[in-house]
Order: C-alpha cells, then sequence, then structure tokens
C-alpha cells in the first residue's frame, strides 16, 4: 500500500514528465478507488447495484482519465482527492443524465449518501443526487475551502478522519470539528433549496 508521501512523489514525478509515473499512480490508487466506488454504487442501489450499466472500475476509469487530461500538476495527495472529487461528481452527473435519457423520462437516481445534522441536532442519512451534491460543495468551498475538502473526503471517497487528516496534513480534531460543521451546513443547505 502507498503512503500519502508515495502518492505525492507520483505526482510530482508526472508535472516533471516520468512517463511512467501516471502508470504508477494509477496502479497506487486504483484498488482504492475502486473499493470506494464500488461501496458507493452498492450503498446507493443495494440489489439493484447489479443491473447498472455503470461498474465500479469504469467509474474510476472514466473520473481517471478526465482527471489526468484536465490537470497538468498535482501540489499532494490532498489537492489530487479534492479534485478527483469534482471529477467523479461530474461523471455520476453525466451518467445519470445519460441513463435518464435512454429510459425515456424514467429518473434514475444516481447520489451519495451523505450523513447530516438538522438544526435540534438530529442525525439523518440522505441521498443527494451528484449534480446537487456538486453545487453544495461548490457553494461550501466558497464559504470555506478547508471544511468543503474534508466534506469531499468523507462524503465522495469515504476517508476516515484520520484518513482525511493525514491527507490534508491537519490534526484529527480539526476534521471531526470540520466535519460537523459540514454535515450541519448541508443539511440547512438541503432543506434551503427544497
Amino acid at each position: 500500500m502507498k503512503t500519502p508521501e508515495d502518492i505525492t512523489r507520483l505526482l510530482h514525478a508526472m508535472d516533471a514528465g516520468d512517463a511512467s509515473a501516471h502508470e504508477r499512480l494509477m496502479q497506487a490508487v486504483y484498488e482504492d478507488l475502486e473499493r470506494i466506488a464500488s461501496g458507493h454504487l452498492r450503498k446507493r442501489f443495494g440489489a439493484r447495484a447489479g443491473q447498472l450499466t455503470l461498474e465500479p472500475g469504469a467509474l474510476v476509469n472514466e473520473s481517471y482519465l478526465r482527471l489526468i487530461r484536465q490537470r497538468k500538476g498535482f501540489d499532494n495527495r490532498g489537492q489530487f482527492f479534492s479534485i478527483a472529487t469534482k471529477v467523479m461528481l461530474r461523471v455520476l452527473a453525466d451518467y445519470r443524465r445519460g441513463a435518464a435519457r435512454l429510459k425515456r423520462g424514467e429518473h434514475l437516481r444516481v447520489g451519495l449518501s451523505v450523513d447530516l445534522v438538522d438544526a435540534a441536532g438530529a442525525e439523518s442519512t440522505a441521498i443527494i443526487d451528484a449534480e446537487t451534491l456538486g453545487a453544495i460543495f461548490d457553494e461550501l468551498d466558497r464559504l470555506d475551502p478547508r471544511t468543503a475538502e474534508i466534506a469531499k473526503m468523507r462524503v465522495v471517497w469515504n476517508m476516515t478522519v484520520p484518513e482525511v487528516a493525514e491527507a490534508l496534513d491537519i490534526s484529527p480534531s480539526s476534521v471531526d470539528r470540520g466535519w460537523r460543521f459540514a454535515k450541519a451546513w448541508i443539511g440547512e443547505e438541503l432543506a434551503r433549496r427544497k
């Protein structure tokens, strides 16, 4: 398993023109990304996950290809996952739109599960479609970029608090505070948009 430092070194090698760094990076992150994508699809669709035309490997491949095509350089693992989050949300949104067209109006919901906290402090989970979640993350990013990064890593990549802390080089308690704020803010934002 590659450490965050290994991933950062591969990203810098890509920037420096190392032709083999793309392949080594894909090998380093592919298994984790596929496991995360598989978990998201299973969690969202349950028994119907096997009926989807979008498989975890395809989601990872398409996201990775778009990411590498649009971005010339990454400073570190945290920035890589931040940008990869936006790309994966776009891939999911494109898939939902394409599948809905194919189904002639039958709305296929491709979303991500988000833990929320309401004004009374009650916790709940909501499935938010990728387009809406992307817009909410953009708004949160304008309000508080660090909290937005924490939320993206927790929601899209299903990273644990210690993993987020390591990726962003901040303390786990800072991640925990940011995540509590993000859950409450996202809940309020969803309620406002209804």
